[in-house]
């Protein structure tokens, strides 16, 4: 059974974690603007703390107040890309790993992310895959 995690007041955010989980553990957080995908039953079935965002203003002000293992985001947010997003978490959480899917990419977009500081980046297509083998280092080091 899920619980929600513990976030400050007047955060817009969702979060879940299993029981038995410090509310203040390192969390993966997750940044999409989309309803529930693929990505989010995946890191469900983490044990670690994960916390849901729909942008990238979220994500940043969530960053600045909450421990977090990494983040994994969507190329394409509501408010701005993960190229922008990847330097503006790394004002506020310096070294902080940022795992950004691409949905069908192409070299030109996947060597953008990588340029702009990303971890990681993983093809939707692969995703179970890429994503739970670039996840599991961060979170056994958080």
């Amino acid at each position: 059974m899920l619980t929600p995690t513990h976030t400050p007041p007047g955060t817009p955010t969702e979060g879940f974690a299993r029981p038995g989980i410090a509310p203040d553990a390192p969390a993966v957080l997750y940044v999409q603007d989309r309803g529930g995908t693929e990505v989010e039953r995946m890191l469900r079935a983490l044990s670690a703390p994960v916390i849901r965002c729909a942008s990238g203003r979220e994500a940043i002000a969530i960053a600045r107040i909450r421990p977090l293992a990494c983040v994994v985001a969507s190329l394409l947010l509501a408010d701005m890309s993960a190229t922008a997003l990847i330097p503006a978490l790394r004002q506020v959480a310096p070294g902080l790993a940022v795992i950004v899917i691409l949905d069908n990419p192409e070299v030109n977009e996947a060597v953008a992310v990588m340029q702009a500081g990303a971890h990681a980046v993983v093809d939707s297509q692969v995703l179970s895959t890429g994503l739970f083998h670039h996840l599991t280092p961060l979170l056994e080091r958080a």
